[in-house]
């Protein structure tokens, strides 16, 4: 027993001396436009105090972000921790410029990071000049409203701002109201520098002072005609005014065709597919993790979430934990969000699962593309799980155990000294596997799965099991049962969607079926205050709210909320 207790001891002290040191330079994105914000991220596995190397022409923005988060090596099943540093900003001219690198300070030692180069485009908008009439080039001070397309496809993004002619040097725009469009779903400001910047510009022989203001990228709802309304403000030069009121514009919002794959979620731009699997050696009851990270630019914030469709035996319990990772760019969003499935195993025996797909529309083929993972074979000793390339092919990448029987020729000294290491490493790679099965959330009765298992019979659903979920949450609140409490909260709301929007044998997730709901009703607070409910309970089940300690007062909210959607 004591040899037991020091062989742990010096595999888990071993495990932290081994730890290779990680400084790395993110930054998101590193190919963008003039004015458009930039978020600079140090990530490393190191203690101390973080230093970075901006170049002089980058201007700091106020949101800065710092503190430490847990991955998982699907590798090894250890955790590892990560401290982070994140600051915004923005470039005004375009060019490239490094980034980095940034240091890590840890008592006496400095660690460095990689450096990473940022390209800067100046934005190519549709000439306004020909929109300009003869009656606007004869007064004072006048505008319109730039765009980058004039036709685009539904979904796709599109970037406007405000364009102000004047003829004389303006000092700076008071009351000004935005150009506005009732088909416009989202709109996010790209620019937030409030200083008001002129240039001399000369429009059909006519010298003038423009300035660019309003700079947003917005997405279209819907096809047809978008007519753009104008904004207003008054140009102010020192204590003398002019209202200026500009002109509108239209764009042409083309239809998607109707070709659209089975695997199609509402992407519409550009996309990459990545899969890990938690685990491959599995026996009945086991729970094991399917990971999917999508990442890309367009409508990325905005999609459906993938389908798994696993064979006979597999089970998926509740909605993927979902972690959204991106910024609004003038390319869309663009960034990444990665979906994590819980399966859990029903019975003996291997599993096949087929091909992963995911559909999306490619704006510039004007084409819908299907990304396929590779099979996933839940057997042996081998792994494999898939990465789609932009193309569309599959790269499989196959992980295996360390053959511990070659010796290589060593003595017997070698091989016992190999022996032990490989003893060591054994007793690593089991801690971790237990640490990470030990935070996977195991299903409990009252976990609803809303996957539909092939040749099992299919459960209608009423409001009536609505109800029984909230009897169970308001039981698990009386004994202090935390999970099981936020886990029938999360059915429940799950359960009412359905209902709802009649929808009860689809595979769509609560998140999902909210945008449905919006996508009917509109936006609306209601439905702001549901998305925050079932945010909460999947902060807090996951971890990612600890300090939440007022989950009582979920069950009114969410009560009060279900007898609203029993209402529409």
């Amino acid at each position: 027993m004591k040899n037991t207790f020091l062989f742990l001891f010096l595999a888990v002290i071993s495990s932290f001396i081994g730890q290779k040191k990680i400084v790395k330079l993110e930054i998101e994105p590193n190919v963008t436009k003039v004015g458009e914000e930039i978020l600079v991220t140090v990530k490393t596995n190191i203690h101390g105090e973080i230093d970075i190397d901006f170049p002089s022409a980058f201007i700091n923005g106020y949101a800065v972000m710092k503190g430490m988060e847990q991955e998982i090596d699907y590798t090894t099943g250890k955790v590892i921790s990560y401290y982070y540093y994140s600051q915004n900003g923005v470039l005004k001219k375009e060019g490239t410029y490094t980034f980095g690198p940034a240091y890590v300070k840890a008592g006496s030692k400095i660690y460095k990071s990689n450096t990473v180069e940022v390209t800067i485009q100046k934005e190519p908008f549709v000439n306004s000049s020909g929109e300009i009439s003869a009656k606007q080039l004869k007064q004072v001070a006048f505008g319109v409203i730039e765009y980058s397309k004039k036709k685009i496809y539904e979904g796709e993004p599109l970037i406007l701002n405000a364009k102000i002619y004047s003829r004389f040097s303006p000092t700076h725009i008071e009351d000004y109201q935005t150009y506005n469009a009732d088909g416009i779903l989202d709109k996010h400001e790209l620019s937030s520098s409030n200083r008001l910047v002129a240039e001399q510009e000369r429009v059909k022989n006519i010298d003038f002072y423009s300035v660019t203001h309003d700079r947003s990228l917005v997405f279209p709802n819907g096809s047809g005609k978008l007519q753009i309304d104008p904004f207003k403000l008054v140009l102010k030069r020192g204590f003398e005014g002019v209202p200026v009121v500009s002109s509108g514009t239209v764009i042409d919002v083309l239809p998607l065709p109707k070709n659209q794959p089975k695997s199609f979620i509402g992407m519409v731009g550009k996309l990459d597919l990545e899969c890990q699997v938690s685990k491959t050696d599995i026996k009945k009851g086991d729970v094991f993790s399917i990971k999917l990270i999508l990442s890309g630019s367009g409508n990325l914030h905005n999609i459906d979430y993938p389908k798994l469709n696993l064979p006979k035996g597999l089970t998926r319990y509740g909605d993927p934990k979902v972690n959204e990772k991106y910024t609004f760019t003038s390319n869309g969003a663009t960034g990444k969000i990665s979906l994590e499935y819980t399966v859990q195993v029903n019975k003996e025996g291997s599993f096949n699962i087929q091909p992963i797909e995911v559909g999306y529309f490619d704006t510039k083929s004007a084409k819908y593309v299907v990304l396929k993972s590779a099979p996933i074979n839940l057997k042996g000793n081998l792994i494999e799980v898939a990465k789609s390339n932009s193309n569309g092919t599959t790269k499989v990448i196959t992980e295996s155990k360390i053959d511990s029987n070659n010796t290589g020729g060593e003595s017997n000294v070698g091989n016992n000294e190999e022996f032990l290491w490989i003893s060591i490493s054994s007793l690593i790679l089991i801690a971790g596997f237990i640490f990470f099965v030990g935070r996977i959330k195991k299903p409990t009765k009252i976990a609803f799965d809303d996957s539909i298992v092939v040749n099992e019979p299919i459960i209608t659903i009423t409001w009536k099991d609505v109800d029984e979920c909230l009897s169970t949450a308001k039981i698990a609140l009386e004994n202090n049962d935390r999970n099981n409490f936020l886990l029938a909260l999360e059915n429940a709301l799950l359960i009412a969607l359905k209902v709802t929007l009649n929808e009860q044998y689809t595979h769509k997730t609560t998140k999902e079926l909210i945008k449905e709901l919006s996508r009917k009703m509109g936006e609306n607070n209601f439905l702001i205050d549901l998305t925050n409910s079932y945010e909460i309970c999947q902060n807090a089940r996951y971890g990612f709210d600890e300090n939440s300690n007022d989950l009582a007062s979920l069950l009114p909210k969410i009560q009060a909320q279900i007898e609203n959607l029993k209402k529409l």
